[in-house]
């Protein structure tokens, strides 16, 4: 056993620190450094008269992406007051770094870097910057581009390649949204920056000095050299202060935590039963106690058995699961809890079929015995899995049902949940909002057909100072959200019901489908039908979906408006060979009558925290999209559990995006079949094998 030096209680290291611009680093410059993958951090900046909040996502060790929305109060809104009032400036912008050499005992960590690498130009710079740690000094020095240069920098090095490299095209500048790739790394000077951080251990805290030249707004600077440090108070929470420019005071706070880790831990144990002398002989001669017995075993943990299959020492379970998002947990579970009741048939094989909507999606099978010995830890994972069979679902051909789930339809849940109205950024005003509640509703007439109904009702809502009328060369199918936000104060968000097909199911594969007609969501109303096939063997599945629908009148009450239009999508998913990263390609007809192409890539970690990007281009021209030029964004979904000391399958999701256009717009509401075999591949389970851990 090794027993904790006292350095271990006396010094604290809480993880390296943002600057001001939301990256990891010093205080105006960046550093090298990037948190481990997972991480997701906040960053509240108050550096007059830039101040910003910031989003900072690590999707890999070696990336590191932050969404930046600044406040420039030097500059107005826009020169017409009657247009924008006091409001100042404000700017969205998307930062990018990536780790290109790890640092060693003897040479330093590499990395390179973009600040507004999709936003208006008003940032934007790229830099290289290498780090090194020396005992308890971290020290940074890199060469910067655009904003982070000045006219008195060095020549910039990449004009001896080619004379292209002199000239920084800033023709983009104020459009936002473009890459602006004609500006990388160009321009006639760069100039260097560098700094120290010096980790007081006992304390945690960092203090930090770095200088830097650059000084894009032109505001008033005594010294080239910033100051500052930052408080680290627990893991999650960074106080930050500093000193810019010689002069300026600043202050920031920081929240992080990686997402990537269940940060609560669980501590879920089955429970211990003890079967007497009668109950072990009626278990083991009455299917109707056997099936009943491991019924209720699985419904007091979410696990709701559907069906019972039996062939001498073969046992099928076929289970709807309401609780695990990872399906490895999930049948951890049912060998947990059925274990000594199995044990009194001495079945040898257990089977587990996954089903959603009397869909069975998935199905794993393994002995009992070399599953047993996992438990008590007499085989390690690696030993086991070689054990463990993912399977499309197929007929049980020779398989006696012993079991069938009795369920009393008409079913009625309805639940009560807030409704928080943001609108950030307009001329009239940086926030507008409201606070309100939906009342849902759901009826399953059986396992295929169920109505939604959702009413949003309004509590507080500052929405009336939107007084503008969006302008768009396109059909308005987003761009009008003002005012279905302003009119929609009581409202009916959906009103709709669905209705799965019969699957059809072999050994290559399954195919699902279904309908959804009604109030689809906010904006539209329609009909239409998807299809999903998929082979859980196979990296990939493809799906449809095809809509008619209809715009429905601001207040969202039984009205529409004339516009119509026909949408629909093919998609291809592909679980790529890098753990967990899943890309989804699109092509087809969107809101806007436009046609063209849509790209999603994301990461998925082993706790179910998900990030990734999106972009939509379409035969509309860029002058056509409007700011912005093509449609693109940026989400991740958080676990509930992950908080939590439960298990439970909701997520917190986020998307931001620059501008809300019109072209690229796709319909939202539909019936998503995807979400029934989301995570149910072999590739997918293998990859989230950490879940017979838990």
């Amino acid at each position: 056993m090794i027993f904790p030096s006292i350095e271990d209680y006396l010094y604290k290291d809480f993880g390296e620190t943002s600057n001001s611009h939301g990256e990891l680093g010093l205080i105006q410059v960046p550093s090298s450094r990037i948190l481990e993958e997972g991480n997701l951090k906040l960053h509240l900046v108050n550096n007059d008269p830039i101040n910003s909040l910031i989003i900072t996502a690590t999707p890999f060790n070696w990336m590191e992406v932050s969404l930046r929305y600044t406040d420039i109060n030097i500059w107005p809104y826009s020169p017409y007051k009657s247009f924008s009032g006091n409001q100042t400036r404000k700017d969205k912008s998307f930062n990018l770094k990536i780790k290109l050499i790890e640092e060693t005992e003897r040479f330093p960590e590499l990395s390179f870097g973009f600040r507004d690498l999709i936003g208006n130009g008003v940032f934007s710079s790229e830099y290289i910057v290498s780090s090194k740690k020396i005992g308890d000094f971290d020290f940074t020095v890199g060469l910067g581009w655009g904003s982070l240069s000045t006219i008195d920098g060095i020549e910039n090095p990449l004009s001896k390649i080619s004379s292209t490299f002199e000239n920084r095209n800033i023709s983009f500048i104020g459009k936002g949204g473009n890459l602006g790739s004609t500006t990388w790394f160009r321009g006639p000077k760069v100039s260097s920056f560098y700094g120290v951080e010096y980790l007081e251990k006992r304390s945690g805290i960092r203090f930090k000095l770095d200088y830097d030249e650059s000084n894009p707004f032109n505001l008033p600077k005594e010294s080239n050299f910033n100051i500052g440090l930052s408080i680290p108070t627990n893991n999650l929470l960074d106080l930050n202060l500093f000193s810019n420019r010689g002069s300026e005071l600043g202050f920031g706070f920081s929240y992080k935590a990686n997402y990537s880790k269940m940060i609560v831990p669980k501590n879920e144990l089955p429970p211990v039963i003890n079967f007497n002398d009668t109950d072990i002989e009626l278990l083991k001669q009455d299917d109707d106690v056997f099936t009943g017995t491991i019924n209720a075993l699985l419904n007091s943990y979410g696990l709701f058995t559907q069906e019972i299959y039996l062939k001498e020492n073969s046992l099928i379970i076929i289970i709807d699961n309401s609780k695990y998002r990872n399906l490895n947990t999930a049948a951890k579970r049912v060998m947990q809890l059925t274990e000594e009741v199995l044990s009194f048939r001495e079945i040898k094989k257990l089977s587990i079929g996954f089903n959603s909507n009397e869909i069975n999606t998935s199905l794993v099978t393994f002995p009992v015995d070399k599953f047993l010995k996992y438990l008590d830890y007499s085989y390690s994972y690696r030993e086991f899995k070689r054990y463990i069979d993912y399977e499309n679902f197929k007929s049980f051909d020779g398989h006696k049902k012993i079991f069938t789930g009795d369920i009393d339809f008409p079913i009625y849940s309805w639940g009560i949940s807030p409704n928080l109205i943001n609108h950030i950024g307009s001329p009239e005003t940086f926030y507008a909002g409201g606070l309100g509640v939906i009342f849902g509703q759901t009826v399953a007439f059986d396992k295929k057909s169920f109505m939604d109904i959702a009413l949003n009702f309004n509590l507080y809502n500052n929405l009336d100072e939107l007084r503008l009328t969006a302008y768009s060369r396109l059909p308005k199918v987003r761009s009008d959200i003002r005012e279905y936000l302003k009119e929609g104060k009581n409202s009916i968000s959906e009103f709709t019901f669905s209705r799965i097909f019969k699957p059809i199911y072999s050994n290559k594969g399954l195919l699902i489908s279904g309908m959804k007609i009604g109030y689809l969501e906010q904006m539209y109303g329609g009909v239409g039908t998807e299809f999903l096939f998929r082979d859980i063997n196979k990296p990939w599945y493809i799906s449809g979906n095809f809509y008619w629908v209809k715009q429905r009148e601001f207040n969202q009450r039984f009205s529409f408006r004339k516009y119509e239009t026909f949408t629909g999508n093919l998609n291809l998913t592909w679980e790529t060979p890098i753990d967990g990263v899943k890309l989804i390609l699109s092509g087809g007809r969107y809101l806007a009558k436009d046609s063209g192409i849509s790209l999603n890539l994301s990461k998925t970690f082993k706790s179910g925290f998900v990030l990734g990007a999106y972009a939509t281009k379409t035969d509309v021209s860029a002058e056509e999209f409007g700011e912005g030029s093509f449609d693109k964004g940026i989400f991740f979904s958080i676990p509930l559990d992950i908080v939590s000391r439960k298990y439970r399958k909701g997520y917190a999701k986020f998307v931001w995006k620059n501008l809300t256009r019109d072209g690229g717009a796709s319909l939202a509401g539909t019936l998503g079949l995807e979400g029934m075999i989301e995570n149910t591949s072999s590739l997918m389970l293998e990859y989230l094998s950490n879940g017979f851990e838990e």
